[in-house]
């Protein structure tokens, strides 16, 4: 029985560990948030498309430096989505 219990333990711990940074990423929450903003806003169609393609670009970025735990990749797309939040005032 205490084996069982510390395996869960560990087993838990681990999940905890991997799955840690990408749930504190603050792109996680951030690119649907501006997308949100981007479908909201009073920009003309022309530029919510220009702006919701980079935010998509970035977004895919943002994924693979997740996936590939590559944090320079992850610093270009934080950046993509910083200068997208401040071309619509956020």
């Amino acid at each position: 029985m205490r084996t069982i219990l510390l395996a869960g333990l560990l087993a838990g711990a681990y999940l905890i560990l991997v799955s840690g940074p990408a749930l504190a990423c603050r792109g996680t929450t951030e690119y649907p948030d501006t997308a949100k903003k981007i479908e909201q806003s009073t920009l003309s169609p022309e530029r919510k498309k220009e702006l919701l393609g980079q935010l998509g670009r970035g977004d895919a970025m943002h994924k693979e430096a997740h996936r590939k735990g590559d944090m320079a990749l992850m610093g270009e797309a934080i950046r993509i989505l910083d200068g997208i939040k401040t071309q619509i005032g956020n």
